[in-house]
């Protein structure tokens, strides 16, 4: 298998297992719903020359009212580190003490063995036979907090196949009643600096923190529109 399938794999399986009961298909969020397209990565966030992938808001997670799904197919960032993909879900719920819930759950979920084993299972199916992939070629390391937001976590997931070295970021942070998933997939054969993570965080904490402020609400803003 190449080092694009391997990533490609990699990239959809995690993203898959993460999100769970959200779905792709585009929805009108409810009225009043803050922007949440306007909280997404920008291509002003990233180097240029970011290709954007597929966004819109879709079906939300329970108990969430609106999630928006943004995100990037080919990126690179300021230091120069390229990825395959880089996608960020936004969720908003009625009140915060929702999103601290699932943030916890959330951040219990991927530090525990029951979830690499799960994801391990996920990542091999999704890699296929050819990859030759195996658990024993699967890492997690926790990376802690990232000192964004009301709150955050950073872990961090690498493989091998054969020749083939894979890494991702997956984030999770909290911001008052806002919920963001943001998974970032390095080409094949390019590491991760730790620094892109924080920096991708804030970025996107910023553009939450100023639709909450200015109260704008819609289903456009500056990475896509709803269906």
């Amino acid at each position: 298998m190449s080092g694009r399938r391997v990533g490609a794999a990699f990239a959809a399986s995690v993203a898959l297992a993460a999100i769970g009961a959200a779905t792709a298909a585009a929805v009108t969020p409810p009225p009043g719903t803050p922007d949440l397209a306007a909280m997404a990565l920008a291509p002003g966030d990233l180097a240029p020359g970011a290709v954007a992938g597929q966004q819109g808001y879709v079906r939300p997670t329970a108990g969430f009212v609106a999630q928006y799904d943004g995100g990037f197919t080919t990126a690179s960032t300021a230091d120069g580190a390229s990825y395959y993909s880089i996608g960020d879900y936004i969720s908003v719920a009625s009140d915060n003490a929702t999103v601290e819930r699932f943030f916890t759950a959330e951040r219990a979920f991927f530090l525990s063995p029951q979830a690499h084993r799960l994801l391990d299972n996920v990542i091999i199916a999704a890699a296929g036979r050819k990859a030759h992939l195996s658990a024993r070629e699967i890492r997690y390391r926790s990376g802690g907090t990232l000192d964004v937001g009301t709150s955050s976590f950073i872990e961090s997931i690498g493989l091998r196949a054969g020749r083939v070295r894979v890494h991702e970021d997956v984030v999770l942070l909290a911001q008052d009643n806002v919920y963001v998933l943001l998974i970032m997939t390095a080409d094949p054969g390019i590491g991760i600096p730790r620094a892109d993570a924080g920096a991708l965080a804030t970025a996107i904490d910023n553009h939450v923190n100023s639709v909450l402020a200015t109260g704008a609400t819609g289903s456009t803003g500056t990475t896509g529109s709803s269906g």
